[in-house]
């Protein structure tokens, strides 16, 4: 593949006010690169929502958060929202988070930090969002629901919303160095005091 020059999109704060702009430049971005399938990092189902019926002509794959992730037996995605989200042809997949397993449990009954969070730490360096889209491809493909042979584009963000959108190939977890971060089309500034 030749050189070639690409766009990436700094928004100001990170946060759900940014979330339609994702939106309208994945569309974009899946356009030029003829990619069909989208994942979609959603907590409640609000992005879950946004992207099916901002991209309809897309692949949509929504990925929660684990049942019990914020109490036991919880699930923090709507069910009213899964319906309409399959009803609009997308996916859901509802499935334990990557760097969020047994590792975390070990270190929340026994102490000491296991080798996925730091790898999650280390990703947050970049943005809450940077850890989302790594974590969510992983467990797409663990789930079968992409091919870790090509490219997709990712969506994740910062608390509620979406503020930051890549093209990646996935990977399956437990060959989590195989998983390639094509390029980030947006994404928050870190606004460092520094740059200002």
């Amino acid at each position: 593949m030749a050189n070639y020059t690409s766009k990436i999109t700094y928004f100001e704060k990170p946060g759900k006010q940014n979330s339609m702009q994702v939106m309208e430049l994945a569309n974009l971005r899946a356009q030029e690169l003829n990619i069909d399938t989208v994942l979609v990092a959603s907590t409640t189902g609000y992005t879950a929502r946004l992207a099916v019926d901002t991209l309809p002509d897309k692949n949509i794959i929504v990925v929660t958060h684990a049942a019990g992730y914020a109490e036991p037996d919880g699930q923090e995605f709507e069910s009213d929202v899964r319906d309409y989200v399959q009803s609009k042809g997308g996916k859901v997949l509802t499935a334990q988070h990557t760097f969020a397993g047994v590792d975390r449990a070990i270190r929340q009954k026994l102490g000491g930090y296991q080798s996925d969070e730091i790898i999650a730490h280390v990703l947050r360096l970049f943005g809450q969002g940077m850890k989302v889209v790594f974590e969510i491809a992983m467990m797409a493909a663990d789930a079968g629901f992409v091919s870790t042979q090509k490219p997709v584009l990712a969506i994740g963000g910062t608390h509620r919303g979406a503020d930051l959108g890549v093209v990646q190939i996935p990977a399956n977890s437990s060959n989590f160095f195989d998983l390639k971060m094509v390029e980030i089309f947006c994404m928050p500034s870190l606004n460092h005091p520094m740059m200002k």
